[in-house]
């Protein structure tokens, strides 16, 4: 019997019976765990490619958020002591700003000049979902804040956030480290900027699980008993040199 189990840490691919695979190598069964080893590991990277494919598909993640779901790697390697393999991700969060968003870029509203940009920035996180307005008066902690916007941080990265209205920003100087002039509200207050969440990269690969493991089980099985075949093969043209 094959196996292909999940839990929120890693995925897990194993075989947890051989019997099959060692009737199908006939008269050299000793191949058994070589054979189940290349499986595995084959089946750990194909299943990856599939993950990594229906999460594009599903989500509407920009440039930035499908490097985010490209970071599912293979922790551990099936062995010959070991027949199991591992993908895992970071548990990273994201933001807005690693998925679908009109305007896409802050280009022209740096600098506080955000303001002079569109009346509403609008957003989405399934592709099969309509954009909607960043707009909401309070956030999910029943916070007062302001419209979504974009803003390019130090680092490069851009994201979508919200001022807090009325809390003052822990660092209220004049200019960004960009050198911008900071926004300030009509009380002269520079107001907290905190990220409009959105799931992380591992809570989207969590949630297409589920769709991508009977071909990745599928997968598996046709691995192992194409491996054996191949085997078999090999086996019966040695004996046809001795």
């Amino acid at each position: 019997m094959t196996g292909v189990t999940y839990d929120k840490s890693n995925l897990t691919i194993e075989v947890d019976g051989l019997e099959g695979v060692a009737r199908a190598l006939e008269d050299i069964p000793q191949k058994t765990t070589a054979v189940a080893k290349v499986a595995i590991n084959n089946t750990t990277r194909q299943a990856r490619k599939l993950m990594i494919a229906a999460a594009k598909a599903r989500y509407a993640v920009n440039r930035k958020g499908q490097e985010r779901l490209a970071d599912l790697k293979q922790r551990k390697r099936a062995t010959a002591t070991s027949l199991a393999a591992e993908l895992h991700i970071k548990s990273l969060r994201n933001d807005l700003g690693y998925f679908d968003t009109r305007p896409a870029v802050p280009t022209h509203f740096k600098g506080g000049a955000w303001r002079h940009g569109p009346d509403v920035f609008r957003g989405r996180v399934l592709k099969s979902s309509s954009l909607y307005t960043l707009d909401n008066p309070v956030d999910e902690h029943g916070r007062r804040v302001s419209k979504g916007f974009l803003v390019e941080f130090k680092s490069g990265h851009i994201g979508m956030v919200q001022r807090l209205i009325g809390v003052k920003a822990k660092t209220d100087t004049p200019l960004t480290e960009r050198g911008y002039p900071r926004w300030k509200n009509k009380n002269g207050i520079v107001e907290r900027l905190v990220t409009m969440g959105s799931p992380s990269a591992t809570a989207m690969h969590n949630k297409i699980w589920p769709q991508v493991q009977p071909e990745a089980e599928a997968y598996l099985m046709d691995q192992l008993y194409r491996r054996a075949e191949r085997v078999l093969i090999l086996a019966a043209e040695k004996r046809a040199r001795a």
